[in-house]
């Protein structure tokens, strides 16, 4: 028995020792776990260190008589509680990151995570029950009866099998790496022979398509996403529309390439096809790159698993998932074909590589069917003189409309996006205008994003055409927002500059504009913007179920006014952070009140815990001086402005209490 005990402890007192080790190492993966398995963020940033020094001072006290029955009740305890957060996120169908043993081990929790738990609480039971009167031999007295010989033995063989252990580690690791780099070499080679640039010796064969055969059944799956929520491929179906299934790698260069066309992919064609993201490897670094190109439905696999189950063979790769479960296309191997397998997925013509931001920054929106931009076609935009570039989009009929077709007659193009709650509080005005355009009023030409339903909604007589890949052909003309336009003359020529906001396009559209003096007088009758300690001007609106909600109602607690748009690309990149907060908010966080654009269902979609009301012109935003999304400002529990107002997801997150560093704030 008193081997057994020595033994006992031995085990536990490596595992934490392991355990403790590795988590030190990585102490912001270890808050990080943390946070995911449900502990509130300002305890789990000292926990991430007290978690790892408490696994080290059991570890240690477990090997000395005196100490060890205490550190066994220590280590029942921790095993316990690592027990109870395992099976209470198991049981609301979340799987985070165990972080485990840190960096060199960490994978989503399951069954066998509990399990193992268990069995060392077993062992710790064991201990607890049977070492309190005699604990065992001693280690160290143990060891100190052994000859100098005996001693030497030990350490050479304890110092060879961490070596042997070492070493297959390395290679299982090596082995994994040359796995994946032979998939990805043996899916180049297959492009290649399918383009005709294989080795000419090669024997002239068909190639079998890649993948499951088209109609066979998709294989079922159930992934961890980024917040430790369970996805489906019967939920992935759940909207009717086609699946992509894009297996992808943290590791790969190609996919990381993709990833900005992916987010836009999701946002610009959400109505006709969903769009998952499938990789592998460690939630944090998934959920920054996820974030940075406001990529949603990111699921984790262990390795290779379901891309297996699909016969994916390296990465990227993606494959169709008909509505009705079926396999709808080959594999797709590579970006170019995966472009391809979209743009057919959506009924558009092959798309191409979105070209990175000349200014380095960027929403979200990018190119698809339009060829790449030349440098020096964006620097002649702006040039009134210069030939207008030249463009053809499909209308709200599928005819294909150029801007060739209006030579002979001046034309406002205008730059629009349905949901754009500047463009709604336009339109009126633009309906008016159409109805009596004053003399020598240009042709009307609307480029715009958004689906054909929401485009006739507008109710505009002027032809409308569809940019669906985020504006790109504004792009060319310089636009960087809407409502924007510019006139073009009767020769094809570039005849003013870009107009920026509804003021300005109404000018380009003959409308007469108010002298200085009006415009002044008009504007002391205006109620400005509160300042802060000033009180918040009242509001009331519908919520997604159709019910009355007053700012009123938050008096007693200081309340976050988020101003939100769902087409906003910037909007969309910052989801997935608001999910994160309102999972666990921060000590002393506001309450959220998001004021938004756009139908119930769209913002029901978001997935947001915290009230939403509808502002369809977003003129509660406009009282507040917000003049775009998101914004957001905060009002005390008296009901008084208590911040500048928060222009960017930085700054809006800086005022919901996340530590964000010098956050973008406009003053008044």
């Amino acid at each position: 028995m008193d081997i057994v005990l020595l033994l006992a402890r031995v085990l536990l007192a490596v595992v934490f020792l392991v355990a403790g080790v590795t988590k030190l190492a990585d102490l912001k993966g270890s808050r990080q776990a943390l946070r995911d398995f449900g502990v509130p963020a300002w305890l789990a940033a000292p926990g991430g260190v007290l978690l790892p020094l408490a696994e080290l001072a059991v570890a240690g006290a477990l090997l000395p008589l005196a100490s060890a029955w205490w550190a066994a009740v220590g280590a029942l305890a921790l095993l316990l509680l690592f027990v109870l957060g395992i099976a209470y996120n198991l049981a609301r169908g979340r799987q985070p990151d165990c972080h485990c043993f840190g960096q060199v081990y960490s994978k989503p929790i399951g069954r066998s995570t509990l399990l193992h738990n268990l069995v060392l609480a077993a062992v710790a039971v064991f201990l607890v029950g049977f070492g309190r009167t005699t604990p065992g031999l001693s280690a160290f007295t143990w060891l100190a009866a052994l000859s100098l010989t005996e001693r030497l033995a030990l350490g050479a063989g304890l110092f060879l099998l961490a070596l042997l252990a070492g070493a297959g580690w390395l290679l299982v690791q090596m082995l994994r790496q040359q796995g994946r780099l032979l998939l990805r070499l043996e899916a180049l080679e297959e492009r290649m022979a399918a383009a005709g640039t294989a080795d000419s010796v090669a024997p002239a064969q068909a190639t079998p398509p890649a993948g499951l055969p088209v109609g066979s059944v998709a294989p079922a799956f159930a992934l961890p996403g980024l917040n430790g929520e369970t996805l489906t491929l019967d939920f992935l179906r759940a909207g009717g529309k086609p699946v992509l299934l894009l297996f992808s790698d943290p590791g790969c260069g190609p996919c990381t390439s993709l990833l900005p066309e992916v987010g836009r992919w999701q946002r610009d064609y959400a109505g006709k096809l969903t769009v998952a993201l499938i990789s592998r490897g460690n939630v944090e670094a998934n959920r920054a790159k996820a974030s940075e190109h406001g990529i949603g439905q990111v699921l984790l696999q262990r390795e290779r698993e379901i891309a297996e189950a699909y016969q994916g063979r390296g990465t990227p790769g993606a494959v169709l998932v008909r509505p009705d479960g079926t396999i709808g296309s080959p594999l797709a191997q590579g970006a170019e074909a995966i472009r391809a397998l979209v743009a057919s997925a959506v009924g558009l013509p092959v798309l191409h590589a979105v070209p990175a931001p000349l200014n380095g920054h960027g929403n979200g929106h990018g190119n698809g069917a339009l060829p790449l931009v030349k440098p020096e076609t964006l620097a002649n935009a702006s040039k009134i003189g210069t030939p207008a570039p030249a463009f053809s989009l499909p209308d709200l009929s599928g005819q294909t409309v150029a801007l060739s077709d209006f030579r002979g007659h001046t034309t406002l193009l205008l730059f629009w996006r349905p949901s754009c709650g500047f463009c709604q509080r336009m339109l009126p005005d633009l309906q008016a205008w159409e109805a009596n355009p004053p003399p020598d009023a240009p042709r009307l030409l609307v480029v715009s994003t958004g689906s054909v339903e929401e485009n006739r909604a507008l109710g505009l007589r002027s032809p409308v055409v569809l940019d669906q890949d985020g504006l790109r052909v504004g792009a060319l003309f310089g636009a960087n927002g809407t409502p924007n336009a510019v006139l073009v003359d009767e020769e094809g020529k570039l005849a003013s500059a870009v107009a920026r906001g509804a003021p300005a396009v109404l000018a380009l559209a003959g409308v007469q504009v108010p002298t200085a003096e009006q415009s002044n007088a008009a504007a002391s009758r205006v109620l400005t913007p509160p300042t802060i300690g000033e009180p918040a001007p009242a509001f009331s609106l519908p919520n997604l179920q159709g019910k009355r909600v007053h700012l009123s109602d938050f008096r007693g607690s200081s309340t976050l006014l988020l101003f939100w748009d769902p087409g906003c690309g910037f909007c969309q990149r910052m989801l997935s952070d608001l999910k994160a907060w309102e999972a666990h908010p921060p000590k002393g966080a506001p309450r959220l009140l998001v004021v938004s654009t756009g139908s119930a269902e769209t913002n029901r979609k978001l997935g947001l815990r915290s009230t939403i009301v509808l502002d369809q012109n977003m003129s509660v935003g406009s009282t507040f001086g917000a003049n775009g999304t998101p914004m957001g400002v905060l009002v005390d529990a008296q009901g008084k402005l208590a911040s500048a107002l928060a222009a960017g997801a930085p700054a809006v997150l800086a005022l919901a209490g996340v530590d964000q560093e010098q956050p973008d704030m406009i003053s008044r």
